[in-house]
């Protein structure tokens, strides 16, 4: 199998390391193409994969396709690569609001896969949501998970949940920082430095989604094993009980997927 990445941006920088690392591709087995000679550039040395600044040599090299590119980039790209495309090639999409029938329209050659990764993905520990063409095949579908295993947890989802998908796990880092931040300031106003307290409040993100994940126990049930009767916890729900924290909680996520629905195509 040979593989190639159309665009070499950060995510796809953190992709192709993690094949390398889990050993699944050796370096020749690996094609890049990117506008950026600073980019190619930063990818071979790194990786000593094969670079190239023209996007329509990749389909000449590999059989699947990572496209990476940025959204308005999409047309362009897929317009340079679209007389090399056939239907020997699978075409893996993580371009963000770009859905299956657009890329289709231009590549009716390609089987194509559509994923929605996140930014944890840069250090192995993302959510990948993917949704298949019609003209894919079990055979695709199997061998897109377990190229996006590579990069964390991999879930299957029709494409119309993804604007829900896109204002969860895509936009969620983002919430979960906004919240961990206020966090650390809240401590850092109880007297703890700023250093200490991002340990503290990292650390503490980190052990329990692995908790409710590694044991699956559901949030709820979590709540209660912490929270003791009249002890800190409990303090501490009983004023966000008092708040509006879960309507602002559903509006930020209604915003975020509504958002999403405007920018697809």
């Amino acid at each position: 199998m040979k593989v190639g990445f159309i665009g070499a941006g950060n995510m796809a920088e953190a992709m192709i390391g993690s094949l390398i690392e889990a050993k699944q591709l050796l370096p020749h087995e690996l094609s890049v193409s990117d506008i950026s000679p600073e980019r190619r550039a930063v990818i071979k040395q790194r990786f000593r994969v094969n670079v190239y600044s023209k996007n329509q040599v990749i389909p000449g090299v590999a059989d699947v396709l990572f496209i990476a590119v940025k959204p308005q980039q999409l047309a362009d790209v897929l317009g340079e690569i679209a007389s090399g495309v056939g239907r020997q090639h699978l075409l893996i999409s993580i371009v963000a609001g770009k859905k299956l029938e657009f890329i289709q329209s231009m590549l009716p050659q390609a089987r194509v896969v559509r994923v929605m990764p996140n930014l944890p993905c840069t250090v192995s520990e993302g959510m990948s949501v993917f949704c298949m063409a019609p003209e894919a095949s079990v055979a695709d579908k199997q061998m897109a998970s377990r190229l996006l295993s590579y990069f964390g947890e991999v879930l299957e989802l029709p494409e119309e949940h993804f604007d829900a998908v896109t204002a969860l796990s895509g936009s969620g880092p983002a919430f979960f920082s906004y919240f961990l931040n206020q966090m650390v300031t809240a401590a850092v106003g109880e007297g703890l430095s700023r250093e200490n307290a991002l340990l503290l409040a990292g650390q503490t993100m980190l052990g329990t989604a692995k908790l409710l994940i590694g044991k699956k126990i559901d949030p709820v049930d979590l709540i209660k094993a912490v929270a003791s009767a009249r002890g800190t916890t409990a303090a501490g729900l009983e004023v966000l009980g008092r708040s509006d924290l879960p309507g602002i909680i559903s509006q930020t996520i209604k915003a975020a997927a509504k958002r999403s629905a405007e920018l697809s195509v």
